[in-house]
């Protein structure tokens, strides 16, 4: 599995969705969507194959974020390539 190390740009927005797209490649669902429930994801994931859905509620946007998250969470999203280094390393995404 490919891996996508962090930019070395330090991007102060968040970037696009097709931005996102393109470098992670979401994996869809037999549903057709790419998000996955909480108690969906198995037992023992590798976190860097996983971005985290977030509302942080002060924007009306929603949110990418490299890991598992656990607070403002929606959903997850799994994709066919990992972020690598550390999660605070990647810019978020808008979704």
């Amino acid at each position: 599995m490919l891996t996508l190390m962090p930019p070395t740009h330090v991007y102060r927005r968040a970037r696009r969705w097709e931005t996102f797209e393109k470098l992670f490649q979401p994996i869809a669902r037999e549903n057709g969507t790419v998000l996955w429930e909480p108690w969906e994801v198995p037992k023992g994931a590798d976190p860097h194959e996983w971005w985290t859905l977030l509302d942080p509620m002060t924007s009306g946007q929603l949110y990418l974020a490299a890991g598992f998250h656990f607070v403002n969470r929606l959903n997850y999203v799994r994709c066919a390539v990992r972020w690598g280094g550390e999660w605070n390393e990647h810019p978020e995404y808008l979704y």
